[in-house]
């Protein structure tokens, strides 16, 4: 037997009523539409921060590393979040840093034990991170720039304070704005926990970024540390990548 509706005079409901006979609420879809706006206001936003805002570090601490040495190699690490985010340094690391003259690290010791470990291996230079406690940030300068030779090195923890910028590409781009504004030869930095090896050409010279990565905590990369070759006329850095 077939089933009939019967519906009253004014006809069946439409697609703007809806089954219940009323129509829809006229903001409904309201937030919906905002949600492309606030992205491309965003979007917007973060492209001038990127183009119009300078890296700044209030307080480049001033260091000299002297040696007799034509050639010296230099471990780089940084965020090592030990303990937490890992118990201990991943054993791999005293091998490849065996024969360095120094280290750096480039903050989020967390506490001073890793620090400890490391100068078991060569003399540590380290500046402090943003998840370093109080006692570690109390002894350790926001920036240093090192001379070696001729050669300044800058060292740093990020060239910027606002996390979300720091962890996109802007990270990357600022550091380069960083070493040319403090007339850098080479820039030592992390917070992103992504390891980057970069070299370009300004005003007819050389600089070299060089971001470690992690080698406890890689994020959505992979972990890593690096090594920086120096003589009395030339660098070269180095991105090595640990076992997973």
């Amino acid at each position: 037997m077939r089933k009939t509706t019967t519906y009253p005079r004014t006809g069946p409901p439409t697609r703007r009523e809806g089954l219940a006979g009323r129509p829809p609420s006229r903001f409904r879809r309201g937030p919906l539409i905002l949600i492309p706006i606030i992205i491309i206001g965003i979007i917007s936003g973060l492209s001038i921060y990127k183009t119009t805002t300078m890296p700044k570090i209030e307080n480049f601490e001033t260091q000299e590393f002297k040696t007799e040495k034509s050639e010296i190699l230099i471990g780089v690490i940084s965020d090592t979040h030990i303990p937490t985010r890992a118990k201990n340094l991943p054993a791999e690391i005293k091998d490849i840093f065996k024969n360095v003259d120094l280290i750096i690290h480039a903050g989020d010791f967390v506490n001073f034990e890793t620090k400890k470990e490391l100068e078991k291996i060569a003399p540590v230079i380290a500046v402090e991170g943003n998840m370093d406690l109080k006692e570690v940030r109390e002894k350790l300068p926001e920036g240093i720039i090192l001379k070696i030779y001729n050669f300044k090195i800058g060292i740093a923890h990020s060239p910027t304070s606002i996390w979300l910028v720091s962890h996109l590409d802007f990270g990357e781009k600022l550091a380069e704005r960083l070493a040319k504004k403090e007339n850098l030869d080479i820039l030592v930095f992390g917070h992103t926990h992504r390891p980057h090896l970069e070299e370009f050409n300004f005003e007819g010279r050389k600089i070299l970024l060089i971001n470690p990565g992690s080698p406890t905590d890689p994020l959505f990369y992979q972990t890593a540390v690096g090594l920086l070759r120096i003589t009395k006329d030339s660098f070269k850095g180095q991105i090595i990548y640990l076992k997973k």
